[in-house]
């Protein structure tokens, strides 16, 4: 997967737009979010489990007004994650995540569903051309969430999975229903993404490469568990995007 590059006026007006919202997400992460975005031919939709206040839901949109004009259906409860409803406060990100697409301009193209992945998947019955995992991190529901949402997926469509570093639960399932499924072709992933295209059955190539893909995720993984510089950070960004 080689996507064209962003123009650099374009990155910077995607940089203004999306540092001061909050969330968890790198700039290489979210350049591959508009990238992928960008690609979509409108055959279906764009859908995004985990929008918290919209900061990958405004680099998919624009990667969707750049293209083809695909709906954004942005999937969340807006009652935070597990570590927020932990707390004695209760928590509502619906109102800062719809000032957030106003202010991006993209809240024409957002269809917002304030619901739970599960209750979604139930009435949702639209095909799928780019998907993003970025639910809850618990195990069994990002497995659930796979399960719900992958058979609704394009063949040729993209899959997408946040926190495939670190996190056990989508560094599990990913490993598990990407990187060794046969379903899966052109896989690789950004930092904690992962991420691959949809094919009825890959051919041993593909899933030769998908597991050398796997090994340097592994690699990856528990390097970034290790206490470098900054700039060492970067140099092995830049190495393992190469390699792959």
């Amino acid at each position: 997967m080689n996507p064209p590059p962003i123009p650099p006026d374009v990155r910077q007006e995607l940089l203004a737009l999306t540092e001061q919202v909050e969330g968890w997400l790198t700039v290489e992460e979210g350049t591959l979010l508009y990238q992928l975005a960008r690609a979509c031919t409108g055959r279906g939709a764009i859908v995004e489990i985990g929008s918290f206040k919209g900061k990958s839901t405004i680099w998919l949109a624009k990667g969707s007004q750049a293209g083809a004009g695909a709906k954004v259906f942005a999937i969340d409860p807006h009652t935070g994650s597990e570590e927020h409803r932990r707390s004695e406060k209760p928590v509502w990100t619906y109102d800062d995540f719809l000032a957030n697409l106003r202010r991006a301009g993209v809240e024409e193209l957002v269809e917002p569903i304030v619901a739970t992945s599960a209750d979604a998947a139930a009435q949702f019955d639209q095909p799928v051309e780019l998907l993003f995992i970025d639910g809850d991190h618990r195990y069994e529901m990002v497995r659930q969430d796979f399960d719900l949402w992958f058979p609704k997926l394009l063949e040729g469509g993209y899959l997408l999975m946040h926190d495939t570093i670190r996190w056990e639960g989508p560094r599990r399932v990913a490993r598990q229903s990407i990187y060794r499924s046969r379903s899966f072709r052109e896989v690789g992933f950004v930092h904690s993404i992962t991420f691959g295209r949809k094919v009825a059955h890959n051919t041993p190539a593909d899933r030769r490469r998908n597991r050398y893909l796997l090994l340097l995720h592994i690699v990856y993984d528990r390097l970034s568990c290790v206490r470098v510089p900054t700039v060492l950070k970067r140099v092995a960004k830049a190495v393992f995007a190469r390699l792959q």
